[in-house]
């Protein structure tokens, strides 16, 4: 019964069980230090943005947390317009309690304690896209992820010597791939170990982007890659000593998995509104960077990239290969962007005078999803 469960705003005492429910029903010990960084230290809200269930046995000592529905809040713009935009993430029932509208409940919540947010939007995959369309939320676009697999064993379930093998043959089609690619251009490259706020946000600020995009200025550079189960590291290519472009990767090595790499930010990020020989810069620019980071990474065992930031010309030179086609359409698992407007019922969907349903409004990398 439904009336046995009470939706509530998150308390501090919540927290072991928020993180002990989201290891029983996602997988992996995430730990205090990630629940700070992603949830306590969040510069854009001033207190944890975390609606849960918990069921009511009758007495305080007893009951327990069943469900969550949690944000990830940013700022987002278009043009010169901010916004402030809330992304669901981390939502959960405990399979015990599924089936018993807990998921529609806490989200009907949110939707009631944070009508004051202008947007929300973010990444489900197939399997919880039907519940966020339910409530409210409408398709933008299948989100398309670049790959470039140095080690196709992570895929497949056999002994060592057949792993050695594929790695094998899959370094010789990527070393084939960089030697054909052209990663000239005239542009020194700059790597820091870590994530250079002042450097990147005047990169950001050198540029207008009419899209919709998430702010990227240094408050958003000092908090969004503090993410303790990446290691983040950035390279910047220069002419004549002044940064023209940036790439931010972050690392995850996993003891028993593969070591994935993932290009989560990418500067400039506009390039639609620009002359053919900015547009050339920026390209030559970023295949300048691209081949700095898989020198620098050619252990790991897949190398990823977000679709529609990163010109295809330069993945498809690099052996990148889309998810939206055969082989890795069978393989991987692809991820939709939604959006909603707040409010109980929204009629206004559009926001500086661009339509939120409509993919070529929207520039985005992987920074903006909260996963990585």
């Amino acid at each position: 019964m439904t009336d046995s469960y009470e939706i509530r705003r998150y308390e501090p005492t919540d927290r072991d069980g928020f993180l002990a429910l989201f290891e029983e029903v996602l997988g992996g010990e995430m730990g205090a230090e990630w629940f700070a960084w992603k949830y306590e230290q969040n510069p854009y809200v001033d207190h944890v943005p975390i609606v849960v269930a918990e069921r009511d046995s009758g007495s305080n000592s007893d009951s327990e947390l069943v469900g969550a529905r949690a944000f990830f809040p940013l700022t987002v713009a278009a043009g010169n317009d901010r916004y402030d935009a809330f992304q669901p993430c981390d939502s959960m029932v405990h399979p015990d309690h599924q089936r018993q509208g807990i998921f529609t409940r806490m989200t009907e919540r949110a939707l009631e304690w944070y009508d004051d947010v202008d947007l929300f939007f973010n990444f489900p995959n197939h399997r919880s896209l039907p519940g966020n369309l339910e409530l409210g939320w409408e398709i933008v676009s299948t989100q398309e992820t670049y790959y470039r697999v140095q080690n196709p064993a992570i895929w497949l379930s056999q002994p060592w010597p057949v792993e050695s093998v594929a790695r094998a043959l899959a370094r010789g089609y990527t070393s084939v791939r960089d030697r054909l690619a052209d990663s000239t251009g005239g542009f020194d490259v700059v790597r820091h170990d870590h994530v250079p706020p002042t450097v990147l946000s005047m990169l950001a600020g050198s540029e207008t982007v009419s899209q919709f995009h998430v702010v990227r200025d240094e408050t958003f550079y000092e908090w969004r890659f503090e993410n303790p189960h990446w290691s983040y590291r950035t390279v910047v290519a220069t002419h004549a000593e002044t940064p023209v472009a940036a790439v931010v990767y972050g690392r995850r090595e996993r003891t028993s998995g593969s070591t994935t790499v993932r290009i989560v930010d990418v500067l400039p990020l506009a390039d639609t509104e620009r002359s053919l020989d900015s547009n050339s810069r920026r390209t030559a620019a970023l295949s300048r960077l691209l081949d700095d980071i898989l020198r620098t990474n050619e252990d790991a065992d897949v190398v990823v990239a977000p679709g529609g930031v990163i010109p295809r010309s330069v993945l498809n030179a690099r052996g990148f290969h889309s998810d939206s086609r055969v082989p890795l359409r069978w393989i991987s698992s692809s991820s939709t962007h939604v959006v909603r407007p707040a409010g109980e019922t929204p009629s206004d969907w559009t926001r500086s005078g661009r339509q939120l349903t409509d993919e070529s409004n929207w520039r985005l990398a992987f920074c903006e999803v909260d996963s990585t």
